[in-house]
């Protein structure tokens, strides 16, 4: 078993009604495992903030850390997770 903390911000704090959690996952569990998950936890609402334009896929504008470093999505949601990692959701922050 694996145990990581996902860490919700901004619009994602406001669904999940959670600033974190644990999530136990099976060994060889992916980034996509953890966010498969969360999409069947949380949602409709969940699943839209996480898509891109047209709905298909991981994409937008959705920033996804693993131990505070940046993940390209969805190039690296086959990321492995490893027991006691966090991963941080939130949205992109833009401004001028």
């Amino acid at each position: 078993m694996v145990v990581v903390t996902v860490e919700y911000l901004l619009k994602f704090k406001s669904i999940t009604g959670k600033d974190k959690e644990e999530i136990v996952l099976d060994k060889g569990a992916t980034v996509k495992d953890v966010i498969d998950l969360l999409y069947k936890r949380y949602g409709e609402d969940f699943v839209r903030e996480f898509s891109n334009p047209s709905g298909d896929a991981i994409g937008g504008r959705v920033l996804i850390l693993l131990n505070g470093r940046t993940l390209r999505v969805p190039e690296d949601s086959t990321q492995l997770v490893n027991d006691g990692d966090t991963i941080t959701v939130m949205h992109m922050v833009e401004g001028g």
